[in-house]
This record gives C-alpha cells, sequence and structure tokens, in this order.
C-alpha cells in the first residue's frame, strides 16, 4: 500500500515549534541588541556621563525585555484560542455537515495520489473516529496541529531572556569601564560582533549564506548606531 504522503501543510507544522522558538530568539536577541545600542550610542553623543548613559540602558533593557515577554505571552495566548476555536468549527462541522467533510477528505487523499480504492480505505478510518477525523481536517486542511502549541509562559521566558541577552553587549562595557569614549567604543565593537554572529547562527540554522545572515544583521546595527548618534547630537544640541 501506498505510504501516506505529507502535504505542504503538514511539513510546515512539523517544523512549526521549531521555527517560532528560533524566531522568537532571534526576533528578541535582535530587538534587544538593536534598540539598546541605539540608545547607548545615542545617549553618549548628547555628553551624558558613564553612570547616566548605565541607568538609561538598564531601565530601557527592563522596558523593553518586560514589554516583548509580555507581548509575546499575550500573542502565543490568542494564537492557542484561535486554534482551539478551530477545533471547535471543524468538530462542529464533522456533526452538522459530514456528508461535506467525507468529501474534504477524499479530496484530500486524490490529491495526494492514492487511487480510488486507498482514498476510499482510508477515509473509512479516519472518519471512524470523530477525533481523529478532526485532528485529520485540522492538520490537513488548515495546517494546525494541537499538540504544536506552545506555552504562552514559556514562550513569554524566552522573548524575555533573549532580549536581555541581545542588550548585554551594547551593556557591559559601561559596566566595566566608567570611561564613556572608551566603554562606547567597546560597545559598538561588541554590538558589531554579536550582530554579524547571530545573522551567522540563523543562516546555519536555515541553511542560508552565512556571510548574507552576517552582513543582514551588521547591516541593521549600523544602522542603529548612526541613528542613534544623529538622535544623541541633536537631542544633545537642543538642550544646551
Amino acid at each position: 500500500m501506498q505510504q501516506l504522503k505529507t502535504t505542504g501543510h503538514s511539513e510546515k507544522v512539523r517544523h512549526t515549534p521549531q521555527a517560532r522558538s528560533i524566531r522568537e530568539v532571534v526576533f528578541g536577541v535582535n530587538d534587544g541588541l538593536v534598540s539598546i545600542t541605539g540608545l547607548v550610542v545615542g545617549v553618549s553623543a548628547s555628553h551624558m556621563g558613564s553612570h547616566q548613559i548605565l541607568v538609561a540602558a538598564i531601565a530601557a533593557v527592563v522596558a523593553a525585555s518586560v514589554a516583548m515577554g509580555l507581548g509575546q505571552y499575550l500573542s502565543t495566548v490568542a494564537q492557542n484560542e484561535y486554534f482551539l476555536a478551530e477545533r471547535s468549527r471543524e468538530m462542529r462541522e464533522v456533526h452538522e455537515i459530514p456528508q461535506e467533510e467525507v468529501a474534504e477528505v477524499e479530496s484530500i487523499y486524490r490529491a495526494q495520489g492514492f487511487s480510488h480504492d486507498q482514498v476510499e480505505m482510508l477515509t473509512r478510518h479516519i472518519t471512524a473516529d470523530k477525533d481523529r477525523w478532526v485532528d485529520f481536517m485540522m492538520k490537513e486542511e488548515l495546517g494546525i496541529v494541537l499538540d504544536s502549541m506552545d506555552n504562552p509562559w514559556t514562550s513569554a521566558l524566552v522573548m524575555t531572556l533573549a532580549v536581555i541577552a541581545g542588550s548585554l553587549p551594547p551593556v557591559l562595557p559601561f559596566v566595566i569601564d566608567t570611561n564613556t569614549t572608551t566603554a562606547l567604543t567597546w560597545a559598538i565593537v561588541l554590538a558589531s560582533v554579536a550582530a554579524f554572529s547571530l545573522g551567522v547562527l540563523k543562516s546555519i540554522v536555515g541553511k542560508t549564506s552565512w556571510i548574507k545572515g552576517g552582513l543582514q544583521f551588521f547591516f541593521v546595527t549600523a544602522v542603529a548606531i548612526v541613528i542613534g548618534i544623529g538622535a544623541g547630537h541633536g537631542l544633545g544640541a537642543l538642550l544646551t
């Protein structure tokens, strides 16, 4: 008997949990790295002292990590609620319009290349149990597998820690060195290296060009540095 083929939806769902975790980590680290680097460079350019820069940076890290973590929690809750609502809808359709749902199962198997006899046999097997039937429709029609739903608190924690991790390169130099110029130089260097490394890591996971990935993230951080310098000088001129 022909082995069941997976559709594009199924393949996407199979990798969804890992892909989401990678996305959260990359997004969180990049957000912390770019935003805090821009802030540190900006306040440095406005001629603030090292201690003031450090206080401003730590406050920004706390605010960014909490905001991103809570945002991730709420978005994950909303996503899970949507998945469950879709399952309830599919279950209702299985009970109220079973003929149409059977026809959908048959069309899915026909699209996967099964013969007429195989389609009938597989359809009878799937539709013999309503929970299995609904799970099949969720997976093959909507691309949703309830087992892949994320835990909101775990997602929030991952995002929060990722933002904090991304914030470390531009902040640590001001913790170690009280000389603003020296600390700022190291902050820019470490942020640039971290951005390039993050891009390389993303590319390795995604099996794309590591040079292209590294340069993309480096360019984003460089833009933040340039904007931060411009904003800092403008702010400094405005307040003096």
